[in-house]
């Protein structure tokens, strides 16, 4: 089949080698200019690590990444808010911090190899399905293609022309990352919070780097690139010491990457010939670290649905049969928690800090947690 992808995202370069491998004719269409290594840190989880083992691509991500015991996020004031440790689950429970960049290399790497066609500069924003065809931003048009495949984000230009009913939800807050040399290396993810309005952390990422976030709503990161740089750093050092090392670094805020959230829920994932998968179909906020996991789960899934079948629309039925417990378990959780942790409702600070400390050491509850933040819950009740 000749198949287009919109997205040289995770999502689109897994699957595109995937579909290729299998002995399809791919293209993808990428926005960029060129396509590079970008982004900050990223918790591979274990169901994102056993994608990437079955895909033979672990064991050299991992020489480059940092093997993470679990997470710790405290009050500013030093006092523990929750502690989680994989090992609780088993010995082969453990979470890799990875560059996102090194990931997308090797996933680009493997797509150039396997013959997949890149077409960069050319951002998909509607399939008209009256002609058969893509358009481009610019105008141009592609057709001949069996089916497209979305995975153009979160920010999908693709979902608008679809018709599929689809609820997005803009988060107020943000942050913005960088990553750089460390010398406070704690084997986990550490966080810090006060109350709902601040948080901020640091991912051990491999070699001695990091990767630093901040979060901060989101319509204060124009005036935050105004005012004076070492004021900002004044006041992250008394928020997050550990960071201090990173800070030194930071000679601008173009240094730093900024980002959004929003969480998207469709009533479904495909038309007669187009399929979101990714970020595309499901983004949620970055707090449960399952975005990555998510995005690789969903590409070997179709892949293999296309495999079995050998047809777009049953492959489209099988997938979402395996994929929609599991998906909205994450997409309404993940909704759930996050103006715990950053809103504007700071009353929800005294809840999440009389209940997280506890929780954890119920024995069921504990074990939930663990299997939702290493990506092996199925369901609510799976």
């Amino acid at each position: 089949m000749r198949i287009a992808i919109a997205g040289a995202g995770i999502t689109g370069t897994t699957v595109g080698f995937l579909l290729a491998e299998q002995g399809h004719e791919v293209t993808i269409f990428e926005q960029a200019k060129v396509c590079q290594p970008v982004g900050a840190g990223i918790m591979l989880q274990n169901s994102g690590q056993q994608v990437l083992d079955r895909l033979g691509l672990l064991a050299d991500l991992a020489t480059a990444s940092e093997e993470l015991t679990g997470m710790t996020a405290m009050h500013v004031s030093g006092r523990n808010l929750v502690q989680l440790d994989f090992s609780k689950l088993g010995d082969e429970y453990f979470a890799l911090g990875v560059h996102r960049g090194n990931l997308f290399e090797v996933l680009l790497n493997r797509c150039i190899s396997s013959g997949v066609t890149i077409r960069n500069d050319q951002q998909i924003t509607r399939y008209d399905e009256a002609n058969d065809c893509l358009e481009t931003e610019t105008g141009e048009r592609f057709d001949g293609f069996d089916f497209v495949i979305a995975a153009d984000g979160s920010r999908s230009r693709l979902r608008e022309s679809t018709g599929i009913r689809c609820r997005v939800t803009e988060y107020d807050h943000a942050a913005i990352w960088t990553t750089g040399d460390c010398d406070f290396q704690p084997g986990q993810l550490f966080q810090f919070v006060q109350g709902t309005r601040r948080l901020a952390g640091l991912l051990p990422i491999g070699n001695g780097h990091s990767s630093f976030f901040w979060g901060l709503p989101a319509n204060e990161w124009p005036k935050l690139r105004n005012t004076s740089l070492d004021t900002w750093k004044q006041e992250v050092r008394k928020f997050c010491p550990q960071s201090e090392s990173i800070l030194d670094q930071i000679e601008s805020f173009e240094q730093m990457r900024f980002g959004t959230y929003r969480n998207v829920a469709m009533s479904k994932w495909n038309t007669d010939r187009v399929v979101f998968l990714g970020d595309a179909a499901h983004a949620t906020s970055p707090h449960l670290g399952q975005g990555v996991n998510l995005a690789l789960e969903d590409a070997y899934c179709f892949a293999e649905s296309i495999k079995q079948t050998g047809n777009f629309k049953t492959a489209c039925e099988v997938y979402s049969k395996k994929r929609t417990s599991k998906l909205r378990y994450y997409q309404q959780l993940t909704k759930l928690l996050s103006p715990f942790f950053q809103s504007n409702f700071g009353l929800l600070a005294f809840g999440r800090n009389f209940a997280l400390p506890w929780l954890p050491s119920i024995p069921f509850v504990g074990r939930e947690m663990l299997r939702t933040l290493c990506g092996q819950k199925d369901g609510w009740l799976r």
